[in-house]
C-alpha cells in the first residue's frame, strides 16, 4: 500500500511538471491568442502644462500606442464627446443619454491597435443645458486652450503634423468644425458625428474658406434625433458645394444618438480617403 501510494504521488508530481510545462509551450506560441500579452497604450494625464487665454490650467488624456521605431512618426485623433450632466437621467428623452465618453466609443483599444495617438481634451466650463449643469464645449471659451493643447502635443511627442484628424459627437462634432475653420491646413480630416457645422443658435454656417481644405465624414445614427439629421443633410451640402471632399454615412448601428463604435474601422479608412495627403 505504501509503496502504491508513493508511486501515485510521483505520478502526479509528473504530471504536474507536465502541465506546466505544456502551459509555458502554449504561452510561447503565436496563435495563442490566450497567453498572449499585448502592449497597451500609455495613458498620460496632461503630460505638458498648458494655460488657455483666461489663465486656466486645461488638462486631457494622451493615449500613446507602442512605438518600435523610435524615429517613426504617427497620426494623432483628437477626441470630443458631446455635451455631459448628470441631470439628463431626470429627463426621459434623455435618460439613455451619455454623452458619449471616449471609454464608450472604443477608440482608445481601436487606436492602440492601429498605431494612432489618441488625445481626449477635457471640457473646461460649465454652463446650463436644458436647465442642467453640464459640460460641453462653449466655442468662445474653449477654443484657444484646446488648440494650445493640440499644438503642446505636436511639439512634445513623434506626431505627424499632416495626419491630424478631428472626431466628435454631437456638441462635440459642431466644436470640430469651428477647430478646423480656425485652422483649415492644420487637419487632415474630421469626422462629424450627429452634428454639423451649426452655430450656438442651431444655425448651419457656410465654412469660411472655399475648398478644398480638411476632409469632412458627416454620419448620424438609426433613429437619432431629426433636427441634428437635418443639420448633418444641409452642412454636407454646404461643404461640397464649397470646394470640399465629404461623405455621408446614414443610419448607422447603434440606434439612438450615441457613437457608433462598431464602425471605428469604417471611419478610419474614410479619414484616409477623405484627408488630402490621399488627394494630392
Amino acid at each position: 500500500m505504501k509503496r502504491d501510494r508513493r508511486i501515485s504521488q510521483m505520478a502526479l508530481k509528473k504530471r504536474g511538471a507536465a502541465g506546466w510545462l505544456l502551459a509555458l509551450t502554449l504561452c510561447s506560441l503565436p496563435w495563442n491568442a490566450g497567453c498572449r500579452r499585448f502592449a497597451k497604450a500609455k495613458e498620460l494625464r496632461t503630460p505638458v502644462e498648458v494655460m488657455d487665454r483666461y489663465g486656466n490650467e486645461r488638462t486631457y488624456r494622451l493615449f500613446l500606442p507602442p512605438i518600435p521605431d523610435a524615429a517613426k512618426r504617427i497620426p494623432l485623433l483628437v477626441y470630443f464627446h458631446g455635451v455631459v450632466s448628470p441631470g439628463f437621467k431626470k429627463i426621459s428623452a434623455l435618460a439613455n443619454y451619455t454623452g458619449s465618453p471616449v471609454e464608450e466609443t472604443a477608440l482608445i483599444p481601436f487606436c492602440r491597435g492601429r498605431g494612432i495617438a489618441l488625445l481626449v481634451p477635457d471640457a473646461l466650463y460649465e454652463y446650463q443645458f436644458l436647465g442642467c449643469a453640464s459640460r460641453g464645449w462653449l466655442i468662445a471659451k474653449e477654443i484657444d486652450g484646446v488648440e494650445r493643447i493640440i499644438d503642446a502635443v505636436l511639439e512634445k511627442y513623434p506626431i505627424d503634423g499632416r495626419r491630424v484628424y478631428l472626431a466628435g459627437i454631437s456638441a462635440g462634432a459642431a466644436f470640430c468644425h469651428f477647430l478646423a475653420n480656425r485652422r483649415p491646413r492644420a487637419y487632415d480630416a474630421i469626422i462629424s458625428h450627429s452634428q454639423a457645422y451649426v452655430d450656438e443658435e442651431g444655425k448651419v454656417l457656410r465654412p469660411p474658406h472655399r475648398g478644398p481644405q480638411f476632409g469632412i465624414l458627416f454620419c448620424y445614427n438609426q433613429g437619432d434625433y431629426e433636427r441634428l439629421i437635418a443639420f448633418c443633410l444641409e452642412s454636407e451640402r454646404l461643404y461640397r458645394e464649397a470646394g470640399y471632399r465629404t461623405t455621408l454615412l446614414k443610419d448607422l448601428p447603434p440606434a439612438g444618438h450615441r457613437w457608433s463604435s462598431a464602425n471605428n474601422a469604417r471611419f478610419w479608412r474614410w479619414l484616409q480617403k477623405l484627408g488630402r495627403l490621399r488627394n494630392g
